[in-house]
């Protein structure tokens, strides 16, 4: 390739803008411990998925600033591998991890990268080769991997389809591979592992919609081997509990529903922190299944919706905190868990704080799972409050619902779900890019019919949630734009999660022709321009480009979250009125600037600015909030949210924004798919990887 000016394209496939000269790539060093430990402090590198062990992702480098921003500009991209064949996703919901001149990162089935930060060339990728016709069925919402982590000159990368892999960093062989789960149930691994002290890698699976048993483990970086393992459920109580604990949260079942045969949900797919001073690890749990106690039974069914605090070392439980207990709406509390020290009613607190789809920000104790505060920061209406000396919500009667729909907010999407937040210590305020304002008719199905979760190992997931057709439709899957377009509509509401077989709707007739092979995606990576000018933009992805085509999605009668192909289609039933609503009046999918201290919003965009399935938000202390909004990069000031800048990125969904350093410069590095897919968010089709 030739070097043309400054902010020029390079010629040839795959081309790459760069802006530093290219030098050999160094040798991969050593993350150990330590290097962990002090991860928040080193801004020149991004070791860790939400930056380091506190998970605050806030970047103490301000190269970038508020005075300076506006002069960001691309330095150079980089085409995603995509996994040959016919259902590669191209959501990229990823954040890349830089250390000593390398930057390394995930695609939805799996593939690990590495990419020479120097040259913006690809050194080397490994493909774990999923089997895509039998994990496309089984993965609920959504073929993504949101991340991996590195250890002791180890990538360590999930595989969607239930494996856990340790890669070479120099190289990317594989050191060791281990499977997490078994593959005759419908599990998947969607999210990022971490690595704790003494070389301990924590990770979850996926698929709590298809009923499947909630757990977590840890495995040994050097060797692959389990270190222990913790059940969020209990079992079958006719048979020994794996811990002790289980005979006092099989209790808060009931027993008449036989929860075991079904799994019974809680499954670990987002949140993780650690404190490595009490060698505690923070996980945060998904809902119970069936979605509905007319199915399940009353009870508060442990440890469903909770944060659960573990020793390290052991496994052992520390304690924990149930959020939403005796779920009825799918309000997982998988959300970022943040851990942060801060002054709290005049004494100096180590707390944990959590924003879940239920719609209130907890700040805990982090020691000893003391509830601080609860507040609701989007609108609410299942519950009046939470009582702070029981923990407990006073729920709305109302919103318990049976075969009688009724309408709750904050729907399944929640009112934060994935998408990663952040703290900035300088002003204070954490930033929840939050979905605000909708509700959600529930109703129960009166023809659930209970399903095995034992599916053999070609067998499809199926979702088992007893609830049926809802208001906010959205069924038809049929994308807006050419790749998504007849494919996720063919789907139509048949893969919407929580709604039993056979009660899909007709899905996107409208849609156009997928194309048989999806474009690349695309990764960024942006620097300040010293000339003061944004360069042109990049050039439009090629490669697999789909025919033009792809209307609106159809009119799906059971509608559902989240579709990869996924325009808007059309309500199910006639609106059913809301309950009475605390907390503020917020719509849409505002980024909201929440004060964990006084418990109330300092400030809030509402132009888009966050959202169900985008890319979330990065911190520093340049005094900027960097948010991944649909195809867009904008960026905010921390202290008071006025918009600064707003960049087409020219890609679609862009994943989490992330900063490093680079011979003296701070780059802003985000990844997204090609535009011209469809939108994704409610709908048919794949939507969110759970």
């Amino acid at each position: 390739m030739l070097m043309r000016n400054r902010f020029k394209w390079l010629a040839g496939p795959g081309a790459v803008l760069a802006l530093a000269l290219a030098v050999p790539a160094q040798q991969p060093g050593q993350v150990g411990d330590e290097t962990l430990k002090n991860a928040e402090k080193n801004g020149a590198d991004w070791i860790e998925y939400n930056g380091g062990w506190m998970e605050q992702r806030y970047s103490p480098l301000n190269q970038i600033n508020d005075s300076n921003v506006k002069s960001l500009g691309l330095a150079w991209y980089y085409d995603i591998p995509s996994a040959p064949a016919g259902t590669s996703g191209n959501r990229q919901e990823a954040t890349p991890l830089v250390y000593n001149g390398m930057l390394y990162s995930i695609t939805p089935w799996s593939i690990v990268y590495a990419v020479d930060l120097h040259t913006g060339k690809e050194v080397w990728r490994s493909d774990p080769e999923v089997n895509q016709q039998i994990y496309a069925g089984r993965i609920c919402c959504g073929v993504v991997n949101r991340g991996i982590a590195m250890y002791d000159g180890k990538i360590i990368a999930p595989v969607v389809d239930g494996r856990l892999r340790a890669l070479d960093m120099a190289t990317g062989r594989i050191v060791w591979e281990t499977r997490v789960t078994p593959n005759n149930m419908p599990y998947s691994i969607t999210m990022a592992p971490r690595v704790i002290k003494g070389g301990k890698v924590i990770v979850g699976a996926s698929g709590g919609e298809f009923g499947v048993r909630g757990f977590f483990d840890a495995y040994d970086a050097e060797t692959g081997k389990q270190a222990w393992r913790f059940y969020t459920v209990p079992g079958d109580p006719a048979k020994p509990f794996e811990q002790p604990w289980l005979a006092d949260w099989a209790k808060t079942w009931d027993a008449k529903s036989q929860w075991w045969k079904i799994g019974g949900g809680g499954p670990v797919w987002g949140g993780v922190a650690y404190d490595p001073d009490d060698d505690i690890v923070y996980v945060g749990t998904g809902q119970p299944g069936p979605w509905t106690e007319q199915y399940r039974g009353k009870g508060d069914d442990l440890c469903t919706d909770c944060i659960i605090a573990v020793r390290g070392a052991t496994g052992k439980l520390v304690w924990y905190y149930q959020t939403t207990p005796g779920d009825d709406w799918d309000f997982d509390s998988i959300a970022d868990i943040m851990l942060a020290d801060i002054t709290f009613n005049g004494k100096l607190r180590h707390v944990l704080m959590h924003a879940p789809k239920n719609g209130f920000f907890y700040v805990l104790d982090r020691g000893t799972g003391e509830l601080l505060a609860a507040d609701p920061w989007v609108p609410v209406s299942w519950a009046s409050g939470i009582n702070l000396k029981t923990g407990r919500p006073t729920v709305n009667p109302e919103a318990r619902y049976g075969f009688d729909a009724v309408s709750v907010m904050p729907g399944p999407g929640g009112g934060h779900v994935w998408p990663p937040w952040s703290f900035n210590p300088n002003t204070g305020l954490v930033y929840v890019p939050s979905t605000a304002g909708s509700g959600y008719t529930f109703q129960a199905n009166p023809d659930y019919t209970p399903i095995s979760t034992d599916i053999g190992e070609t067998g499809t997931g199926r979702g088992v949630m007893g609830n049926m057709a809802t208001g906010r439709g959205n069924g038809g899957g049929a994308g807006r734009g050419a790749a998504g377009g007849g494919a996720g509509g063919a789907r139509g509401g048949a893969a919407a999660p929580g709604i039993d077989p056979g009660q899909a709707g007709r899905g996107g007739a409208r849609g156009g022709v997928a194309a048989a092979a999806a474009p690349p995606a695309r990764l960024q990576v942006y620097v300040l321009d010293g000339n003061g000018t944004l360069p042109e933009p990049p050039p439009a992805l090629e490669a697999g480009a789909a025919p033009a085509g792809g209307g609106r999605g159809g009119r799906g009668g059971a509608g559902g979250r989240g579709g990869a192909g996924g325009g808007r289609g059309g309500a199910a039933r006639a609106p059913v009125p809301t309950l009475p609503v605390i907390g503020p009046a917020l719509r849409g999918t505002p980024l909201v600037a929440w004060d964990p201290i006084a418990q109330k919003e300092r400030w809030h965009a509402d132009d888009g600015a966050a959202g169900f399935n985008q890319g979330g938000t990065l911190s520093t202390a340049g005094n900027l909030v960097f948010a991944g909004v649909h195809s867009n990069l904008r960026v905010y000031r921390a202290d008071t949210g006025e918009k600064l800048l707003d960049i087409d990125t020219h890609l679609n969904q862009v994943g989490p924004p992330m900063t490093f350093m680079l011979d003296g410069k701070q780059y802003i590095a985000i990844a997204g798919g090609p535009q011209g897919t469809g939108a994704g968010g409610f709908g048919g089709g794949a939507g969110r990887g759970r």
